[in-house]
């Protein structure tokens, strides 16, 4: 459609004003109308005092009220000092209403982002640890937040984050059918049926079962890439965890469709807890027992004490873990208790033979010393060698 005149519009005039206020203004930056009309994308559109103050005010009605009158402040899209002090309370206290927005002298004037930079860093740290994008997407991902959700103002963080992708075969819009599916069986409250698969060598899926599994579904849990079900078998009543990627064929059973009720599941948490994983290393799902580790890594400290680094250790078990005791002669370890479970310990274990040894329950320490046997025996090591390295293991 033609413009019949070189006058612009309302609607574009509020436009412009509008996309200039969401890029140059924020309530530590609010705008200046004096600067607004110096600025070369806004000249020919703010017109004179009383055509941009009206303007101004019938923008702010727009976006700040509904039909059922003021909206609520979290909501507010432009706003300035003497409007907020007028409806920061109650607006309809003195019966007064939005036809006193003409009156308000419009100063501090800004666009109310609906995300905080904080919030806008958390989403932006989400994105560069993600392990299903390339480098080069996430930072496309990062440059359209910070266009999109911010201003000029805003204090950018480091944007040469390179990513490490997880390995992943299945199709994105296969994976997200998956979820799908799983995630309206979680709200309706019943079973899902599905084929189990693994990777063969000649990168196919190849069923684990001749049977399809039947379980009760409760969450997905998003880990290291990868997207994981926590369940309930049928026939069982403890948790199973399930890679949501090695899934095809999903259905609903036709007979006895309705899930476990989650008290009777157990090992399953009822509510979920953000500390799952350090009790469940590496998704790993029989039940959580206390475990008690000696930590040696002894180095120097700067007052000639040995000390232990335990950063590793907080990595997998965050601030769960609880200190015992350090021990005041050689090998000067740190014995700590965590909660985890078994089998998640015994592997985890292994990856760190020369920091950790298991000492409490004697099942998890004979557990990771029969694994310990299985691989001297496996890389030919002497009986010797074997009895000077594991010694400790057996005392």
């Amino acid at each position: 459609m033609e413009r019949t005149s070189n006058r612009p519009s309302q609607f574009e005039r509020a436009y412009r004003i509008l996309e200039y206020l969401r890029w140059h203004s924020d309530r530590e930056h609010p705008a200046v109308q004096a600067d607004m009309r110096q600025c070369d994308a806004l000249r020919g559109y703010m017109g004179g005092n009383d055509t941009s103050h009206n303007l101004i005010i019938n923008m702010v009605s727009v976006m700040n009220f509904d039909e059922h009158g003021l909206r609520p402040r979290s909501e507010w899209k432009l706003v300035f000092k003497e409007f907020e002090e007028r409806y920061a309370g109650d607006p309809e206290e003195d019966g007064e209403g939005e036809e006193t927005l003409d009156k308000l002298r419009i100063r501090g004037l800004h666009y109310q982002h609906r995300f905080t930079y904080e919030e806008v860093n958390r989403l932006i740290e989400a994105v560069q640890f993600s392990s299903t994008m390339s480098t080069g997407e996430t930072r496309a991902l990062v440059d359209k937040l910070e266009r999109c959700l911010t201003t000029k103002f805003y204090p950018q963080g480091p944007k040469q984050v390179c990513t490490v992708l997880t390995s992943r075969l299945t199709p994105p819009e296969k994976l997200r059918e998956n979820l799908l599916v799983i995630q309206r069986a979680i709200d309706a409250g019943v079973k899902i049926a599905f084929r189990f698969n693994g990777y063969n060598r000649h990168r196919e899926l190849v069923p684990v079962r001749a049977e399809k599994e039947t379980v009760s579904p409760y969450y997905i849990v998003a880990y290291a890439g990868r997207y994981y079900l926590l369940a309930c078998a049928e026939g069982y009543e403890s948790m199973s965890i399930w890679r949501v990627d090695l899934m095809t064929e999903l259905e609903l059973p036709e007979r006895d469709r309705r899930a476990l009720e989650k008290r009777k599941v157990e090992n399953l948490p009822q509510t979920w807890d953000d500390t799952f994983l350090f009790s469940h290393l590496n998704m790993s799902y029989d039940k959580p027992i206390p475990i008690t580790l000696r930590i040696v890594n002894p180095r120097q400290g700067e007052d000639g004490k040995p000390w232990t680094n335990c950063t590793f250790l907080y990595d997998y078990f965050g601030d769960t873990i609880r200190c015992v005791r350090t021990e005041t002669e050689p090998p000067y370890g740190d014995i700590v208790r965590v909660m985890c479970s078994p089998f998640g310990m015994v592997n985890w274990a292994l990856q760190y033979a020369d920091l950790v040894e298991v000492l409490e329950p004697t099942s998890v320490r004979e557990a990771v010393k029969e694994k310990l046997e299985r691989l001297n025996r496996k890389y030919g090591g002497g009986e010797e060698k074997y009895q000077e390295k594991f010694s400790s293991l057996g005392r």
